[in-house]
C-alpha cells in the first residue's frame, strides 16, 4: 500500500503534491464558519494585486499576496499564532498552499476559504479597490 502511495505521489506534479498535503491539514471551511469563530481572526486574500484590481476583494479582508505571506504575518504584532487565520484565493489552490505554508511556520488555526467567487456566493460583500 505505501508503494502504491509513494507511486501516485512521484507521478504528481509538484504543485499537485503540494495541493495533496496541504488539503491533509487545511480545512476548506465556508463563510459561516468564519463569522461563528469567536476566536481572534483574520481574512486574509492571497491574490495577486491586479487580481484584486480587476475584481476586487471580499469586505474587511486583507491582502497578503501567497509570495509573502509568511514573512508578512511574522512580521505582524497583530496576528499571533493563535489567531484564527482564513485564507482564500481565486480557486482554492494557492490558499490551500498559503495555509500549509503557515501552518509549518507555526499559525495553529488556519483555514482555506477557497475561491473568491465561492465567499461571495456564500453572501460576502464585495469591495472594490480604488
Amino acid at each position: 500500500m505505501l508503494y502504491l502511495k509513494q507511486k501516485a505521489i512521484i507521478n504528481m506534479t509538484y504543485t499537485e503534491e503540494l495541493l495533496s498535503r496541504a488539503d491533509e491539514v487545511i480545512p476548506r471551511v465556508t463563510l459561516e464558519d468564519f463569522k461563528n469563530d469567536a476566536n481572534s481572526k483574520v481574512m486574509i486574500d492571497v491574490r495577486q494585486h491586479d487580481e484584486l484590481k480587476a475584481s476586487g476583494t471580499i469586505m474587511e479582508s486583507i491582502h497578503v499576496p501567497k509570495g509573502v505571506i509568511e514573512f508578512r504575518l511574522n512580521n505582524n504584532d497583530e496576528i499571533s499564532f493563535d489567531t484564527s487565520i482564513y485564507v482564500f484565493c481565486a480557486i482554492g489552490v494557492r490558499s490551500a498552499i498559503a495555509g500549509y505554508n503557515l501552518k509549518k511556520v507555526g499559525y495553529k488555526k488556519v483555514f482555506n476559504l477557497v475561491g473568491f467567487q465561492d465567499i461571495l456566493d456564500q453572501g460576502a460583500e464585495k469591495q472594490l479597490l480604488i
